[in-house]
């Protein structure tokens, strides 16, 4: 005797667990669309995959120039070390942001045609910033290799920091994406905030750099406290701050709540696009 199982859909939200055992049973879609996203994004170009390699070299050599010229510190770090390991972090953090608010208005068509949740989207930008990250490290272990500079063993702590790093850009992009559905003025203000932000981030200035009156904004500045664990994990010399492990959990929960206002309200997608 055989009984069949059978699926009801409805106008309903979902709870949050029911929320991710959809992403996991669609995860399939997610590896698919990350490899459309790499294949749209380097198709008829001269360099291809080559870009992944230019860009960060190109954002690294315009920051040491300017480093050099201004005399910027690096904590004891040579310049160009210091400034990598920033833009590993930061890289990834504005690229999960970027990309996965605009990814549901890339594929208006396919959302239109098929249903899957639309935080797969989201999710399989991730990938592809990832794998960019990767490109970058490889670029990193190339220069530590020429400073003479060894890795940290606290480098096995690197599977948390990514985490860390993408719950930072999830909690942001499916915020900010949940209240862009009806609204969608803050999408046009966040590049400018994203290009400000940076300034009060250890990217390519130190902590000694800035006022001692606004220090305080670094050490409760999530990202901040994203790129000194990524420097904290790669290299020695640095010690590991309480403040790391509030921030890394705090993210993870502003990501969770912000995956369930976004579940909430994707059902509007499409009738928005």
């Amino acid at each position: 005797m055989h009984t069949s199982k059978t699926i009801i859909y409805t106008s309903e939200p979902d709870s949050l667990k029911e929320s991710l055992n959809k992403v996991w049973k669609n995860r399939s879609l997610i590896w698919l669309f990350a490899k459309r996203d790499l294949r749209v994004k380097y198709t008829q170009t001269y360099l291809g995959l080559g870009w992944s390699i230019f860009k960060p070299l190109f954002s690294l050599s315009i920051f040491v120039f300017f480093g050099h010229l201004l005399n910027w510190s690096s904590n004891d770090l040579p310049y160009a070390v210091y400034v990598l390991t920033g833009l590993i972090g930061w890289n990834l953090f504005t690229y999960i942001i970027i990309n996965g608010l605009s990814a549901t208005y890339e594929s208006g068509e396919l959302i239109k045609k098929i249903y899957f949740p639309k935080s797969i989207l989201l999710f399989s930008k991730t990938l592809v910033g990832l794998f960019e990250a990767l490109i970058s490290i490889l670029l990193l272990i190339l220069l530590l290799v020429y400073y003479d500079i060894q890795i940290s063993s606290k480098v096995f702590f690197l599977p948390l920091i990514l985490l860390f790093n993408v719950s930072c850009g999830f909690a942001v992009t499916f915020i900010v994406a949940s209240v862009s559905i009806t609204k969608r003025d803050l999408l046009h203000v966040l590049p400018y905030l994203l290009h400000m932000a940076i300034w009060l981030t250890p990217v390519f200035l130190s902590v000694n750099q800035f006022p001692a009156e606004f220090q305080f904004v670094l050490e409760y500045n999530p990202i901040a406290n994203v790129i000194d664990s990524w420097r904290w994990a790669l290299l020695d010399g640095m010690e590991f701050k309480l403040v790391w492990a509030v921030s890394f959990f705090t993210s993870l929960i502003v990501m969770l709540l912000g995956f369930y206002l976004y579940t909430h309200r994707e059902n509007k997608i499409a009738d928005r696009i």
